[in-house]
Parts: structure tokens; sequence; C-alpha cells
């Protein structure tokens, strides 16, 4: 169960949406104690999330949630605008731009924003084996083909026929059955993450992937069956006609991290209870360490990360954020997104006028610390509300203003708001800050 107060990829996406009046100019940060020095990678990027590398370091893989689409409803609008995108070379002058594929599932407001689908994304192995996708596939009408993981080749044929996807794991399917927070049956990956336990042996062999479902408040663990034979008679990967599916798989979905819920046996959200962790983005280390960030009910200083070692004992944790977003590792740096910087607003019509944000400022915020130590100083700059992350070791990225659509929101909760873009990071100005006591 997702409890958070501004729905993210929840069904009340539609309740924080206003009618948009024109495309917007890119905005910048709201001021503070500094100011966000930064380079803009690229553009017009649909309600941008997760942001990782290929395995070869030199492209960033960027998921876009979409847009929607025309088919509206009282819970938002759908339509088949999800998409994952190339940024190659994004350190230089002219990076090159290229959508990978299109035609994800979308559904968002009827202005395009607070999107719910391919919110995640990684590489496999080798640029030439492809990515993982966390979402609905090209085709799928959520919630029957809802909350998949799925695969394609680096280079699909032109139009990416449905038999290039390999739909191998059914994570609502796992959440049936399982439930491991043992609440709402309700299933929206937010990130995914490809993991090599042997990076010096053959590429991919054993390999597995995370990922990090929000409103399951889990993240999975997807494991292949290498062994598995399929019967012959199912044609698998022999003829290109027959899409393989899931009967050429076998794969063991297991609970890698779970989270205590607090809702209440009816499934409604107990609002006096304490702050979930609803898990959002994952990250890795070169130790093979694997870093959880969650979104904490986006209630102030209820968010964390948590350190987990390769079996998935807990190691570390850092908390006193709000809503995370995005994390990323660098040596001994620890970067994390905060959508909507130290506190979180409450939904509209429930602030008190005395604490209302500035009209036209649009909140959020990359933070950095040490990650060897759980109290060491932090550091700050503001980034509009930031998602995904990611770093080469000397540059950071962050995807931003990952509630928009590609054009922008003319008006909102936060005022008008900049389309999807990526930025290069600058923490040269950044400015120092303190962990946020949740109980206060």
């Amino acid at each position: 169960m997702n409890r958070s107060r501004w729905a993210l990829g929840g069904a009340g996406v539609a309740a924080v949406a206003v009618a948009m009046a024109g495309p917007m100019p890119l905005a910048v940060a709201h001021g503070g104690e500094g100011s966000s020095v930064h380079r803009v990678v690229t553009e017009g990027l649909d309600n941008p999330r997760q942001i990782t590398w290929t395995s070869d370091g030199g492209s960033l893989v960027v998921a876009e949630a979409g847009r929607g689409g025309d088919q509206c409803s009282e819970v938002g609008c759908m339509g088949k605008t999800g998409a994952l995108t190339l940024i190659d070379e994004p350190h230089s002058g002219s990076p090159g731009i290229a959508t990978q594929v299109e035609g994800f599932v979308s559904s968002a407001a009827p202005d395009g924003s607070f999107a719910i689908g391919s919110n995640g994304a990684d590489s496999l192995q080798s640029v030439e084996e492809g990515f993982i996708v966390a979402g609905t596939p090209l085709g799928g009408q959520p919630p029957v083909d809802g909350a998949l993981l799925v695969a394609f080749p680096a280079a699909p044929d032109e139009g990416f026929p449905d038999s290039e996807i390999i739909a191998f794991a059914n994570l609502q399917a796992a959440e049936e059955e399982q439930n491991p927070d043992g609440a709402q049956i309700e299933s929206n990956p937010y990130a995914a993450l490809f993991v090599d336990p042997t990076p010096k042996g053959d590429p991919g062999v054993d390999g597995y992937a995370l990922v990090a479902d929000a409103a399951a408040n889990t993240v999975w663990k997807v494991e292949p069956d290498l062994s598995y034979q399929p019967p012959a008679e199912f044609n698998c990967f022999e003829d290109a006609a027959t899409p393989p599916g899931y009967e050429c798989f076998s794969v063991e979905i297991t609970v890698f991290a779970t989270y205590p819920t607090t809702a209440n046996p009816d499934g409604s959200d107990d609002l006096d209870g304490p702050p979930e962790f609803v898990p959002t983005s994952l990250a890795t280390d070169a130790h093979g360490n694997v870093y959880v960030g969650g979104l904490g009910s986006e209630i102030a200083g209820a968010a964390s990360v948590v350190k987990y070692d390769s079996d998935g004992d807990e190691e570390a944790r850092w908390g006193g954020f709000t809503a995370i977003t995005g994390i990323a590792v660098d040596h001994k740096s620890l970067f994390v997104s905060q959508l909507f910087g130290s506190e979180a607003p409450l939904p509209e019509g429930e602030t008190p006028q005395d604490e209302a944000p500035t009209t036209g400022t649009v909140p959020g915020q990359v933070v950095k610390l040490n990650e060897s130590g759980e109290h060491g100083k932090r550091w700050a700059i503001d980034v509009p509300l930031p998602a995904g992350l990611a770093s080469d070791g000397s540059h950071v990225y962050a995807s931003v203003n990952s509630i928009a659509p590609a054009e922008g929101v003319a008006d909102g909760p936060f005022g008008p708001v900049g389309g999807g873009a990526v930025w290069e990071l600058d923490f040269s100005d950044a400015y120092e800050v303190e962990p946020v006591n949740a109980s206060e």
C-alpha cells in the first residue's frame, strides 16, 4: 500500500491535475540558501523518472512514464505514450538523443502530468543484449497486463513488433500470490536494476533483476531459471511470428526486501500510523551492495535510504529525507533526490495559508552526503521536482520536472512547471542542510 498524500503513482493522480494552457519554458528551481548550477542535457521528455547507465557507461538510459492519452476515466487518461530514451555521451556539448522504443501504456492527468507507466529501466549486461523495463508492455491493457518486467533487444526491428518483447516477470501476479506487506493487493513498479553477481564471468549468465514496487511496499528479486527448457511445440525463439510468452521462461520472483504497512484491515490508510517506506529507487555500488530509497509516505523527514549487502541483509541506513524519488552512488558519495525538497507540501486545500509555498515556486532538492558515515554533513542544491539520478564518478545527472510532460504544465499545485528534462548538476554552490526530524 502506497500511503502518500500526493498519490504518486496512485489513483488520485487526476485530482491534482489542471488544464494545460500551452507550452511552458523550462522551469528553474526555487530560491533558497543556494542556487542550482546546472547544464541542460536534453529537454522534451514526458514524465522522466529513473535514469541509469548502459553497461559500457557511455549512455544514459531514461525511463519516460509517458503523458497518458485520450482514453479518459475518473482515474486518469490512458494512452501508449511511455518510452525509453538513450542519451549518448551526455557530458559532451552535443549529446546524441535517441528514443529506443515507445508505446508503453501510460496513465496520466488530462494535462499529461503525474503519469503512471514505464517508470523504471536498466540495461542488461551488454548494450547488444538490450534493456529491462518495469511497467506495461506495448499493447497491454492494465490492470490485466499491468505491472510487468519486460525485456527487449538493443536494436529492435522497425516498428518494434510485439514478438520482440519478452515479458518474463508478472509482478502483479507475484503481489496477488505473496502480498508481502499484507496490505491492499496493488503493484506499481517504480525502478528496475539489473544485477550481475559475477561481473568478471560470462556476461549476464547468472544475472537477476531487482524491482522497487512502490504500491506493494516491496523490492522484488526476479531470477530466471536458466536450466528450464520449454517444450519444442512452443516454438520459442524459432518462429518470429510466435511472440515469446510466459510459457517460454521459468522465473522465480521472491522478496529481496519488504517494509511494514500501516494500512487498516479494510485497505484504507491509517493516517495516524507511522509513515510507510514505499520503495521508489534503486542503485548499486562496485562491491555489489544494493541501495533502496523510499518515499516515506511523502511526510517531511520520514524517507530514508537503506544499504543492503548482496544477500539482502541491511548494513546501513540514512534517514531524515523527504519523498525520495531517486538515488545514485559514486565512490563514497550518496546522492538523493527529494521530490519536494526537505518539506513536502500538503494536498491542495489542506495547507494553512501562513504555511503555503511562495506562489510560482517549483520545489525540489538533490542532496549529497558522504556514504561512509551515517551522521556526516549533507549538501544540497535546488532542482525542480527531481526523480532519477546517475553518476559516472565525475558528473551527476538528474531527471527534472519529473511529474510533467514535455511541454510542461501551465498551472498546478506548484504553479507553472517546465517540461521533463535531464540536467547535469554542479554542486560547487551547494549549501549545507540537516536531516529533517519527522517526529517534530
